[in-house]
C-alpha cells in the first residue's frame, strides 16, 4: 500500500529500507514523510537536506543570521525548541484572538465547489504551457499546470518535479471545513493548525488562488477565512 502511494515498486521501497539503494530524490523523501512523518529524520538518515528549506534559507538573509546566531551561541536543543514553542504560541494567540474577533459565517461547500472550479479555469495560463491555467507555490512560488478541473477533483503537474498529483474534492473540502472552523489553518505538514498533511503546500495555495473572495494569504505558510459576516 506504501509503495503504491508514492509511486514505487515494493522491490525499490524494500531495498530502499535494507540501505541497497542510494537515497530516493527529495520529492520522494517528502511524499515517504507525508505517509510516515518525521521529514528531517528522513533527510538525516539520507544524509542530505531539504531543498526546500535551503531555497528558503538562501532568500531569506534574516533567516541565516537567526540559524548563525543559534549556531554561534552553543543553544542546547531544549533551548532551541523552547524558542519554537514559543514562536508556536504566539502563532496560536494570534489565530485565537482574530477568531474571537470574526464570526465565521461561510457559504455551504456545495456552493464553494463549483466556484472554486470556474475560477481555478480562468487562472492567468502558465508561460510554458499556454493550454493550462496554473497556479503557484506560496513559499518558492513553484509554478503548477492546472491539468484537468472536474466534479471530482483537479489533477495538476508541479514545474519543479514534474510530478503529477490527482486531488479530490474531498480534500479541498476537508480544508474548507477547518477553515470554517478554526478560521485558518497552516500550511506546513502536521504542523499545529494544519487540516491534512498531503501536499498541503500546494493544496492550501491553490484553495486560496482559486478563492479569493472567501480566503486570504496571512503569511508563506498561512492562510485565513475571510469575514462574509453580514
Amino acid at each position: 500500500m506504501a509503495a503504491e502511494e508514492l509511486h514505487l515498486s515494493a522491490a525499490y521501497l524494500s531495498k530502499i529500507e535494507q540501505d541497497k539503494e542510494p537515497p530516493p530524490r527529495p520529492e520522494v523523501i517528502r511524499r515517504m514523510a507525508t505517509l510516515f512523518g518525521g521529514e528531517d529524520t528522513l533527510f538525516d538518515l539520507a544524509r542530505t537536506n531539504d531543498p526546500g528549506l535551503m531555497d528558503f534559507l538562501r532568500s531569506n538573509p534574516s533567516a541565516r543570521e537567526l540559524v548563525r546566531t543559534v549556531m554561534l551561541a552553543k543553544l542546547k536543543d531544549a533551548d532551541i525548541r523552547r524558542i519554537i514553542s514559543q514562536i508556536n504560541e504566539g502563532s496560536e494567540g494570534k489565530s485565537s484572538n482574530r477568531k474571537e474577533r470574526t464570526m465565521i459565517h461561510q457559504a455551504p461547500w456545495s456552493t464553494v465547489w463549483p466556484k472554486f472550479l470556474q475560477n481555478l479555469l480562468n487562472q492567468p495560463r502558465c508561460p510554458r504551457h499556454p493550454d493550462c491555467p496554473h497556479v503557484k507555490s506560496m513559499v518558492q512560488g513553484v509554478i503548477n499546470d492546472v491539468l484537468s478541473v472536474g466534479a471530482d477533483g483537479i489533477r495538476v503537474r508541479s514545474h519543479r518535479t514534474n510530478n503529477v498529483d490527482e486531488i479530490p474534492e474531498e480534500r479541498f473540502k476537508v480544508w474548507w471545513k477547518h477553515l470554517s472552523r478554526n478560521g485558518s489553518a497552516s500550511l506546513v505538514p502536521g504542523g499545529p493548525n494544519n487540516p491534512h498533511p498531503w501536499r498541503s503546500r500546494i493544496v492550501g495555495a491553490i484553495l486560496a488562488t482559486a478563492l479569493p473572495d472567501e480566503i486570504e494569504i496571512e503569511t508563506s505558510n498561512s492562510i485565513i477565512l475571510k469575514n462574509t459576516k453580514a
